[in-house]
């Protein structure tokens, strides 16, 4: 037989439009469903190795073997199979990725492996009966087949028959949130054989099915734009601490500036949760908005219940410590007691403001001074507020933001290091913030307030007139700076805004005119 007429014989006219029609297919998905490429690409490796075999049964032919032979019976049902699986597959990606999600119609992926393995199991009998397989003697011995198939795969037909459950009743779905025992994640695919399960640190915990239908599974929350899960956060403070004192720092510290995946309504909230035995109990509950950001959010609620309790000036207990006791401790502690007034004085001697105090003055100041560190991010002041204190930076930076009116927008317009300080208007005048505060990295602050002031003014109220000078030598600076300043004459300007500004300090402090 001529090698033409071979080939005549096994490519049938219905082959020789499968062919392209499967490779045009594949070309066009390709751009439609590009994470499907990986399966495309595996269905045009099947159509190409189909045809290999298609040829090798018409060289069988060419060589004068019959149609009846076993060899190529087989080498032809193989092709037929091959061909088959790649139309199924080519057409499984249409049907399933781009067809039913058009309609709105999620089918899961279990469900679409069912689906085609239905399909190639029928089309395998089809081939393997137009090839003359005789499946009577098959169907007769099939019980006794399936016993032991059954018997010897039971765990694989057990995680099977699990994946099909968890389908069918839909427990959870891809996007949960799952504990299994010890391990917590997220569900990311629920596959024939397992449940794929990705933890808060990005590891893939793989659970067999089986194991998922005979084990405790909790679901914390389901996937949904409304996800919404509680969660809190326990520490221990010092019965020296009052408990609506330790509530009220953190309920206010914890009412703006929520970490991602933290709900703002219901605000996280402050509770006395136990009384121990060397110290009280208290717990942060608040309410969780997306199951991926838990961890991170949990940290972050952390850092900002820390910075608040240390700018109140409340330690955290710890129920277990040890004490190591030296012979040196007392000097150790004096010393540092001292390295730390000294920068604080340092701190208030490079402020302007207070160059016309004297050393007792400052150093009055000085200890009447509150550390008050804030974590990167922390709004340190915000615009509008009404707060009568000052702030020192002594660590990290700060960016000053200036707000539109509607609070949507802002624009940075100034960068606050070591040395620098804000607020001075409202410690002395009692004027809302200006501009809002913004901690570019951890910051650690001295605050002073207006009472800690008051005492100082009140023995000098001199002193009055000469911190009014240089606030409004400084609000002009500003304005220049700005580009605001108005062309005219500065020392008169200077002289109208020192006259205003004490008597604003005058009023906001109480101080009698002599």
């Amino acid at each position: 037989m001529p090698f033409y007429d071979a080939l005549t014989a096994v490519f049938t006219p219905a082959l020789v439009w499968l062919f392209p029609a499967i490779f045009m297919l594949i070309a066009a998905l390709s751009f439609k469903a590009p994470s499907a490429r990986t399966r495309l690409a595996a269905a045009g490796m099947l159509a190409i190795s189909a045809a290999t075999g298609l040829f090798l049964a018409a060289a069988l032919r060419w060589f004068g073997v019959t149609p009846q032979s076993l060899q190529y019976r087989a080498i032809f049902a193989l092709s037929c199979f091959l061909i088959s699986t790649s139309a199924i597959n080519t057409l499984g990606v249409m049907v399933f990725g781009l067809l039913l999600p058009a309609m709105r119609v999620t089918l899961p992926a279990l469900m679409q492996d069912i689906v085609l393995a239905a399909v190639y199991v029928m089309t395998g009998f089809v081939i393997l009966s137009g090839a003359g397989v005789d499946f009577s003697g098959i169907l007769a011995t099939s019980a006794v087949v399936t016993a032991v198939v059954m018997f010897s795969l039971q765990d694989t037909f057990g995680n099977l028959i699990g994946g099909m459950v968890l389908h069918a009743e839909s427990y959870f779905s891809p996007g949960d949130r799952l504990r299994v025992g010890t391990d917590e994640g997220v569900v990311k695919e629920i596959r024939w054989r397992h449940t794929a399960i990705q933890t808060g640190e990005g590891d893939i915990v793989v659970m067999p099915n089986s194991a998922l239908m005979k084990g405790m599974v909790t679901v914390l929350g389901k996937a949904s734009a409304s996800y919404k899960r509680f969660s809190r956060i326990s520490f221990h403070a010092g019965y020296e601490y009052p408990p609506n004192n330790v509530i009220n720092t953190l309920n206010q510290a914890l009412a703006e500036d929520l970490p991602d995946g933290v709900a703002p309504a219901p605000p996280p909230r402050c509770l006395f949760s136990e009384l121990d035995d060397k110290s009280a109990r208290y717990s942060v509950g608040y309410w969780l908005t997306s199951p991926v950001l838990e961890a991170a959010a949990a940290s972050e609620l952390r850092v900002k219940i820390y910075y608040a309790l240390a700018r109140a000036g409340i330690k955290v207990s710890v129920q277990l410590r040890s004490v190591v006791i030296t012979e040196n401790a007392a000097d150790l502690q004096q010393r540092r007691g001292m390295e730390e007034f000294e920068r604080r004085l340092r701190a208030l001697r490079g402020m302007d403001i207070f160059q016309g105090l004297t050393d007792p003055e400052l150093k009055a100041l000085a200890d009447e001074l509150k550390s008050t560190p804030f974590a990167k991010g922390e709004t340190i002041t915000r615009q509008g507020a009404n707060a009568d204190w000052l702030y020192i930076i002594d660590e990290g930076s700060a960016e000053v933001r200036l707000h539109s009116e509607s609070g949507s927008s802002f624009r940075a317009v100034a960068t606050l290091g070591r040395g620098n300080f804000l607020g001075e208007m409202g410690l002395m005048t009692g004027e809302p913030r200006s501009a809002t505060v913004v901690a570019l990295s951890d910051v650690g602050c001295y605050r002073l307030d207006r009472n800690s002031f008051r005492e100082i003014l009140a023995r000098r109220p001199a002193l009055a007139e000469t911190i009014s000078l240089v606030l409004a030598k400084r609000r002009l600076e500003l304005e220049a700076a700005r580009g605001v300043l108005k062309d005219e004459a500065v020392p008169d300007r200077i002289a109208r805004e020192q006259g205003s500004l004490l008597s604003s300090i005058r009023d906001f402090f109480g101080l009698k005119v002599l």
